[in-house]
């Protein structure tokens, strides 16, 4: 019986190991995951009661936080990398001198990698903000632009960035040894999607490119008439791109061909969020349209002030939306209308949202509404 006893006790405790190991290994990235849906699973603010706090840094910051274990980590354009408790807004750490940094983290296993303007791959440890590795690019050893302007894709073990020295670059997630590089035709400033192993790039050509998660081989390649700055969202099996040619476009994402494309009023430069129902982006100059996801059909828009460089977040039936009007909006998912609206300083940067609570950066500050 005790023989029993014992491996019973044995066998729930290498459960517990197990569980407890994969859950540290889970991947937590920004934009509603690999997909990049910007759909957060989090309850929707539907009633602001206020802000819970703002947190002062050095400079400006334009990518949306991102929240991991009760911890909002961010940096910001004086080079500063930032974690602050969610719960008290009080500084948990911060590491300065890694240059600007425009994207949030993505977090595995007790790290966070980062990238920022030096083009130097940071893999820091989440408790201290102490590197575990770092990794310079091709161009940052050569002296040129080598900005990595976004978090990395994590996949199949290696920590996968783009650069604007025209690399990809495939770097081991527990080594920071170089694993490949995979050159393209212009300078990238996006973080890969991720779709049934294939991979989504897109260049300052216009080109969009789904390569084989395995073997880097491309898949196919399609081309806008001008800039793709972000990679693809993808939602049940169509991905949605932006660009500078006023197009938001709906590619198969297995094949690259093209489903439908919409005509905005300007430069399309963020990638668009979708829910499988809707597709939500907005133009340079603050003009937010909701499409019907199958056909591309405009379903309604709103048109504020103001320059943005920023992507709706969707939470439940709300889509939050930052202007270039100092506002966050919240707007009813299906019909536009407006729920509420607050007054930051500052142009109103990527929100993110997490445990009913929405995050975003204005002017010098983290913004944390609740």
């Amino acid at each position: 019986m005790r023989r029993v006893l014992r491996s019973s006790l044995l066998v729930g405790i290498l459960v517990l190991l197990s569980a407890a190991r994969a859950a540290g290994d889970r991947v937590v990235l920004y934009n509603g995951g690999p997909q990049h849906t910007g759909v957060y699973a989090s309850p929707a603010l539907t009633r602001l009661h206020g802000l819970a706090f703002r947190f002062l840094v050095r400079e400006g910051i334009s990518s949306p936080p991102l929240v991991h274990d009760g911890v909002v980590y961010f940096g910001d354009w004086g080079g500063t990398f930032y974690a602050v408790e969610l719960a008290t807004g009080s500084l948990r750490w911060k590491r300065e001198g890694v240059g600007g940094v425009n994207g949030p983290p993505t977090i595995s296993g007790g790290t966070a990698y980062w990238g920022g303007k030096t083009g130097v791959m940071y893999a820091l440890d989440l408790e201290t903000g102490e590197p575990v590795w770092t990794y310079r690019t091709e161009g940052a050893k050569r002296g040129a632009d080598a900005s990595i302007c976004f978090p990395p894709l994590l996949h199949d073990g290696a920590v996968w960035f783009t650069s604007h020295d025209r690399l990809l670059y495939l770097v081991d997630a527990r080594s920071g040894m170089l694993r490949d590089t995979v050159r393209f035709a212009d300078g990238m400033c996006c973080s890969p999607s991720l779709h049934e192993n294939l991979v989504f790039i897109t260049d300052w050509l216009g080109n969009v490119h789904a390569l084989d998660g395995s073997t880097r081989d491309e898949r196919w390649h399609f081309r806008a008439q001008k800039k793709v700055y972000h990679a693809p969202a993808i939602a049940a099996g169509i991905a949605y791109l932006g660009s500078w040619d006023h197009g938001l476009y709906a590619l198969d994402a297995r094949t690259g061909g093209l489903r439908w494309r919409f005509e905005a009023d300007e430069r399309i430069s963020s990638d668009p969020a979708v829910d499988g129902r809707r597709v939500y982006f907005n133009t340079l100059f603050s003009h937010l349209y909701a499409l019907d996801a199958r056909t591309g059909r405009r379903l309604w828009d709103v048109k504020k002030e103001g320059l943005v460089y920023s992507k709706p977040a969707v939470a439940g039936d709300l889509v939050y939306f930052g202007a270039g009007d100092s506002c966050l909006y919240a707007l009813d998912a299906k019909s536009g209308r407006e729920r509420w609206r607050y007054k930051a300083e500052g142009m109103v940067c990527n929100p993110s949202v997490y445990d009913g609570k929405v995050l975003f950066g204005a002017g010098g500050h983290l913004y944390v509404l609740q």
